[in-house]
């Protein structure tokens, strides 16, 4: 329960911080990290330290690409990986996969309402299909890609299905 209480004020204040001012602060990240080590340390000893420095790694590995890809900002890698260890991971894979589907829900509902067309959307899609991240320069004068502040799709998955995880049993 612990763990619960922890993961929703990290990601509570992660929102407020992505949300206002478009970024996730290193101490917030290195808070949530610390308290997320400590808090297994402190419930399931030698074996929760280990799982919360492999949950840790493993959301550094998973946003690292993509960060370097430009598709995400440092902080959201700093919040995944907090996120991992006051998680574990063993919830973490499925929590980002459950934050990821949300987040791109919440981009194309986005680009639909900006737009206010589908026809730009089936350009972005055409182009994510055949490998192009970036905007060529010819449609940034038309249409721009929403931002998202990652962290709150990410809390999102972290949040239902840490809370279901925890209420179904492991």
């Amino acid at each position: 329960m612990l763990q619960l209480i922890l993961l929703i004020a990290f990601s509570g204040a992660s929102i407020y911080f992505d949300l206002k001012f478009g970024r996730v602060p290193n101490l917030l990240c290195g808070a949530g990290l610390a308290t997320g080590l400590a808090l297994s340390i402190a419930t399931k000893g030698l074996s929760g330290l280990e799982e919360s420095i492999i949950g840790s790694a493993l959301g550094f590995v998973i946003l690292i690409i993509p960060f370097l890809l430009h598709m995400v900002g440092g902080g959201d890698v700093k919040f995944l990986s907090a996120a991992g260890a006051i998680v574990g991971w063993r919830a973490l894979w499925p929590s980002f996969l459950l934050g990821s589907f949300m987040g791109g829900v919440i981009a194309l509902l986005l680009m639909v309402w900006k737009d206010r067309s589908l026809f730009p959307l089936r350009k972005r899609i055409v182009l994510i299909l055949n490998g192009v991240w970036h905007q060529p320069e010819s449609m940034k004068q038309t249409t721009r890609v929403p931002l998202i502040p990652y962290a709150l799709p990410l809390s999102l998955g972290l949040l239902l299905f840490n809370s279901m995880y925890k209420i179904v049993g492991r």
